[in-house]
């Protein structure tokens, strides 16, 4: 097939690019239409576009977001020769939808290993707030119908793109001979260099003894496990700083869980403009993700591109980020924060010249992660499977 691509991309998320699913189709969609390529998106603020900040509300229209997406593509299906949706947004066939070109479902972080950690987390953290009685009812039932529907959106796919290789191999024990695909997240050039410039000299980094984390703020996250990673950095290095980024719940419910009240060593930012970032890190040290489970891990990306060491658990995602490179550097066992701790105090106490070595080890690490080389080699095998279902 030749001439430029047709892409609609469907995800049951508002287009915001804060948003990290949302992010993925966002930047794609941008390198695609560099390439000369036809995009368009159907996403949840055009299913619904009046806005609403009802939790229960806006869970409930993520439930029936498919009915919505499948009538956008009825009439629209002649329109385009690739759907590539987030998994479970378009549980249909393509001979129901009208539509003859390629299915394709996208994982951010495969909701079977999801649901499997739901249940673990449940068990290893029997406090977790229940909410109240209809929650407890609603939320769950709202669970189950995505995942009913991501079930189903599994019969009718030609072809799966996923982050990394435990979610391909998860898939082909679930859709055996299902063509799949890995291809990881990245940043963008104009992003990269950002975070290059922003960063600053190794004297200054080292002297402030900043750590940081980028991502919502929750137990799947890590929430659990950073007051043990505060307290054993303080009872070694008592100036120690932490800075927690992007955690969508404010300061003050970070803090209570921290067992902490407000201070200067301390800084949270619920939100931020992503266009900030780079000043917001610039002037970390070291990074910790203590994410028990993750799609690929974007933050790790940007911070490993500001030349911040980032120290993660062994899952998949950061596995893959770090599968290159010498991984005992930055990955230590799920949930062991002794060792997450023993190796952040390490590149604390760094003199300069091995702490300037690591950081310009994990930009290298970082450019290997290039959106304009993610979207071309997207584009390419979409159009190799093209050519042959139109053989």
């Amino acid at each position: 097939m030749k001439g430029p691509l047709r892409i609609l991309c469907i995800v049951n998320l508002p287009w915001d690019p804060r948003l990290g699913a949302t992010r993925v189709w966002f930047e794609l969609s941008e390198q695609w239409e560099k390439g000369g390529h036809k995009i368009d998106k159907f996403c949840l603020s055009d299913a619904f576009p009046e806005p609403t900040s009802s939790p229960a509300l806006y869970v409930w229209r993520q439930v029936i977001f498919p009915y919505r997406a499948a009538r956008y593509v009825r009439h629209h299906a002649a329109e385009f020769d690739i759907i590539d949706c987030l998994i479970g947004t378009l549980p249909f066939s393509k001979r129901s939808l009208g539509f003859c070109g390629i299915l394709v479902g996208r994982s951010i972080g495969l909701y079977l290993a999801y649901t499997d950690f739901i249940r673990s987390s449940r068990r290893r953290w029997r406090d977790q707030p229940r909410g109240k009685f209809l929650g407890r009812l609603f939320y769950p039932f709202t669970s189950w119908l995505l995942r009913r529907s991501a079930d189903r959106a599994l019969a009718h796919c030609d072809y799966f793109n996923v982050p990394n290789e435990e979610e391909k191999q998860a898939l082909e024990r679930r859709c055996p001979g299902a063509q799949i695909i890995v291809q990881p997240y990245g940043l963008n050039d104009a992003e990269r260099a950002a975070l290059s410039r922003a960063a600053q000299p190794t004297a200054a980094r080292l002297a402030r003894k900043e750590i940081c984390f980028l991502g919502m703020w929750s137990v799947r996250k890590g929430s659990r496990d950073w007051p043990a990673i505060i307290r054993s950095v303080w009872n070694s290095i008592p100036n120690a700083v932490f800075a927690f980024l992007g955690t969508i719940l404010d300061e003050e419910i970070v803090l209570r869980d921290l067992g902490l009240s407000p201070r200067e060593s301390v800084r949270c930012i619920a939100s931020y403009d992503p266009d900030d970032l780079p000043q917001l890190i610039g002037n970390c040290t070291v990074g910790l993700f203590p994410s028990y489970i993750e799609g690929f891990g974007l933050s790790v990306i940007e911070q490993l591109a500001a030349g911040i060491p980032t120290i993660a658990y062994d899952v998949p995602g950061p596995r893959h980020i770090f599968a290159g490179a010498s991984s005992a550097q930055f990955l230590v066992p799920v949930g062991d924060t002794h060792a997450m701790v023993a190796r952040a105090i390490e590149i604390l106490g760094m003199n300069e010249s091995d702490y300037a070595a690591l950081s310009a080890t994990c930009r290298q690490i970082a450019e290997q992660f290039r959106w304009e080389q993610i979207a071309a080699n997207t584009a390419q095998d979409y159009r190799e499977t093209l050519e042959r279902e139109h053989k």
